[in-house]
């Protein structure tokens, strides 16, 4: 019965709008390939009604008039903003960091293809608005329940595009490359399709962007796993990487973009943010400077000698992994409002504790330091190797293989190093020797996990160095700080 009624309304919702097409000879004239065909959708009833909120959108524009309108499929729709319905909100945070300072109006639509939307602005969406930047990301589900090939897909995309042009000629559109899943089979078709949208720009109306390369893996085309929720949608990691993505982009075309950034603090950990030289950035063997538990834990003393000169800020956070600390980058706007002399970065060990290769982990490591280098381009990076360790008995994956850890965390180290060799920017420290005794066997003493950690009634291994181990490894850091900071 349900079906029966909602089919009734659709169709009612379909006749009230249909004429705007019928009634506009130019649109008519628009040459569309045989491939493309505009029409409405109820694929996604009832998590959402489809034509409830096209008629939404075009009663919104009928008074307000947007700066952005961010048009896309359900990875938009689930994204934030308004006009709100039942679908959820997974990256909300992200959405109102990215345009939390402009009027904008999601026209994200859950299971829309190319021809959907194609549809919508023929109906009038887009009717007496003149939006600064039209952005555009949609494709996806042409590709992967349509089956469309890569060049179809383009095409319609092409069609679509024109059909913006004609209904909004001063509006600038960004056109957003298909954001990587996680089918292998799909992959070549996203690579493919991608290549094929950037030749639709002309870098004056038409700007193409692929945000997706910051959430892709080791394998172009597939989403890293803590980027998504199921494959294809974004978790609030990946929306902030991905909002992080868009940020700079608008910023590039727009003058008047003001987003992407957090309200500047009066303090940052204390410190005003002009005045901030080291900003820490790390897991929990960062944050755990904040702690003042003798003996093991007494490390705000050590924070307080070797790091409170120079104005620094802890922007640790136990349990991050380096897409957390994108994320952290993207959503809170950690490096929002300062501009340090030196960026210290201590991050990996939870990668590889989680399950991530020696080549995730490093290239994951690599993301951070491009998007530290991208925010502070006048900071220096001391980057710091993951420090030796043997966690049996935690609670995560690798602990089923503690020497393999390890060892993976020493290659990476070692691939660190040559990786950034010859960087003038970045400066590699790798800190192995501090805690390893002299026939190489790791220095247990030097981590407090083994004398107050229970886990399952097990002591824990050495993976967070105590209150000697720290001071140890910040005397070690020191003098490197100390020319860093006289360049």
């Amino acid at each position: 019965m349900k079906n029966i009624v909602f089919t009734s309304l659709f169709a009612l919702s379909i006749t009230l709008v249909a004429p705007v097409h019928a009634n506009n000879p130019a649109l008519n004239k628009l040459r569309e390939p045989t491939t493309l065909k505009p029409e409405p959708q109820k694929r996604d009833y009832p998590s959402y009604d489809w034509a409830v909120r096209h008629q939404t959108i075009l009663d919104r524009h009928k008074q307000f008039k947007p700066e952005y309108v961010y048009i896309g499929d359900s990875i938009v729709h689930h994204w934030g903003g308004e006009p709100v319905d039942g679908f959820s909100q997974d990256g909300k945070l992200s959405w109102n960091r990215l345009f939390g300072q402009h009027k904008v109006t999601n026209m994200g639509f859950g299971f829309d293809y190319v021809d959907n939307v194609y549809y919508r602005i023929q109906q009038g969406e887009l009717a007496g608005c003149s939006p600064r930047v039209i952005i555009l990301m949609i494709g996806t589900n042409n590709i992967g329940h349509r089956k469309d090939s890569a060049r179809t897909c383009a095409n319609n995309t092409k069609a679509l595009i024109k059909l913006l042009r004609h209904t909004n000629p001063n509006s600038k559109i960004l056109l957003l490359g298909i954001l990587p899943r996680r089918e292998k089979q799909l992959a070549p078709v996203i690579t493919e399709t991608n290549k094929l949208l950037e030749h639709l720009q002309d870098k004056k109306h038409i700007f193409f962007a692929n945000p997706g390369l910051d959430l892709q893996g080791e394998t172009p085309g597939i989403i890293r796993p803590t980027c998504t929720i199921d494959g294809v949608h974004l978790s609030p990691t990946g929306y902030a990487i991905l909002g992080d993505a868009v940020a700079s982009q608008l910023s590039r075309i727009d003058p008047d973009f003001k987003g992407g950034k957090t309200a500047r603090p009066s303090t940052i950990d204390g410190v005003p943010p002009e005045q901030v030289q080291l900003a820490c950035i790390g897991d929990s063997i960062t944050d755990n400077y904040r702690k003042a538990k003798p003996p093991y834990e007494d490390f705000q003393p050590i924070w307080k000698e070797f790091y409170e000169p120079y104005k620094a800020i802890n922007l640790g956070v136990s349990g991050d992994s380096t897409d957390l600390v994108l994320g952290r980058i993207g959503n809170q706007g950690i490096l929002d409002h300062i501009s340090p002399k030196v960026v210290q970065i201590m991050i990996g060990t939870n990668d590889t504790s989680y399950g991530a290769t020696v080549e995730e982990t490093v290239h994951g490591i690599q993301r951070v330091v491009q998007k530290v280098q991208e925010k502070q381009p006048q900071a220096h990076i001391l980057l710091l190797g993951i420090l030796p360790n043997h966690i049996h008995n935690w609670h995560t994956k690798a602990a089923a293989y503690p020497d393999k850890k390890m060892a993976m965390d020493m290659e990476i180290n070692d691939t660190l190093a040559r990786l950034y060799k010859r960087d003038r920017q970045v400066t590699f420290l790798d800190l192995r020797q501090v805690f390893l005794k002299p026939d190489g066997s790791l220095n247990e003493a030097l981590f407090y996990d083994p004398q107050i950690v229970i886990i399952n009634g097990k002591k824990a291994g050495p993976l967070h160095p105590s209150s000697e181990g720290q001071r140890r490894m910040a005397e070690a850091i020191h003098p490197i700080l100390e020319r860093l900071m006289k360049k």
